[in-house]
């Protein structure tokens, strides 16, 4: 048998050379400082130096609250109702363009409920209250087509769910259907003003802050004046004035049409109608409301005339910067730096 010896400079060689194959046969080197990485992206911050995917918006990763514990649950898409309703003309598409667009960028959702001018009420109106019992909804959340809010809402609902929790004798931690709790049937985020309620004194205060506004820029200031800034109150509900948001819950909602529909006599205005009898106690309605309000109307730059579709006008005027009352970062005035993803908010103080 012939046995067969290799030279230990043959290996040697032979490993140098596969090698050279592999490195030339594998990715080109040139192109790997610029290909994208698997992992997903994580970072929207000014100084990443990835674009964000166009799946989602820039700042979706500013946006990832707690949205399943159970006060948590108040972050969702829905802000812990079951519908967001924008209520509103149908023609006015510029109002629901920015709105739905101002929504998608803070973290939820939200459906147009048409409204009817005042000519057509009698004929062709029917309340969104309506709809809850219609289609069994267990809350909605009701906005004015023209409402604004801070970015950061999803956090405040958070907190106004503990305040209102804590005011109607629900634990934090108890299990129930809504995040802000089983025992409720009003809750007014966004009004233009209101006043304390008669007969209870209880308070959900909410220190230090940073999204409420300085108090020399909060108008109808009354329970607030002596408390220190950046203080926020949850409380029953007085009377507050205008109805930029409030919810209803499916409770509430057979009182209200009990209210207003089967027993009538009443020829208010909604937010009106529905404040006094807040502040009356109609049926036992457990209403409850926050200051400063977390919601306000939104006044664009333009023509004045396009702020209200009950008033109109032919003003001449021409307003050359939007703003909101008391809303620090305005979602309205916020919207180019959340679609790019910068820290170059438009801080109204």
């Amino acid at each position: 048998m012939i046995s067969l010896k290799t030279s230990p400079y043959v290996l040697v060689a032979c490993a140098v050379f596969s090698f050279v194959i592999l490195f030339s046969l594998g990715p080109d080197r040139s192109a790997t400082r610029w290909a994208i990485p698997k992992t997903s992206f994580t970072s929207t911050t000014t100084n990443s130096k990835l674009p964000p995917p166009n799946y989602k918006s820039a700042s979706f990763n500013r946006l990832q609250p707690d949205t399943t514990s159970e006060i948590g649950r108040a972050s969702n898409a829905t802000l812990g109702f079951e519908k967001v309703y924008v209520l509103g003309l149908e023609e006015r598409y510029d109002k629901r363009d920015a709105i739905a667009l101002a929504a998608s960028l803070t973290g939820f959702h939200v459906d147009f409920y048409d409204s009817v001018r005042g000519e057509d009420v009698q004929d062709k109106a029917k309340p969104p209250v309506c709809t809850v019992i219609e289609h069994n909804l267990a809350s909605v959340l009701i906005f004015e087509d023209d409402a604004d809010w801070d970015i950061r809402l999803t956090g405040q609902m958070v907190d106004l769910a503990k305040g209102v929790r804590q005011l109607s004798g629900v634990s934090f931690t108890d299990r129930q259907h809504s995040p802000y709790g089983d025992d409720w049937d009003v809750i007014w985020p966004g009004h233009c003003g209101e006043v304390l309620p008669k007969n209870d004194d209880r308070r959900y205060l909410i220190e230090n802050d940073e999204t409420v506004a300085p108090k020399q820029h909060q108008k109808s200031i009354k329970a607030l004046k002596d408390f220190p800034e950046g203080t926020r109150m949850v409380h029953r509900a007085g009377a507050p004035l205008c109805s930029f948001a409030y919810a209803v819950s499916y409770r509430g909602a057979q009182k209200i049409l009990m209210a207003l529909a089967v027993k009538g006599g009443s020829s208010l205005a909604i937010d009106n109608a529905l404040a006094y009898l807040c502040r009356d106690g109609y049926l036992d309605l457990q209403c409850y409301s926050v200051e400063p309000q977390l919601m306000h109307h939104h006044r664009p730059a333009g023509s004045v005339n396009k702020d209200s579709d009950i008033r109109g006008g032919d003003s001449k005027e021409v307003r050359e910067k939007g703003s909101t009352e008391t809303i620090v970062l305005s979602a309205r005035l916020n919207m180019e730096p959340l679609i790019k993803g910068t820290d170059d908010w438009v801080k109204q103080w």
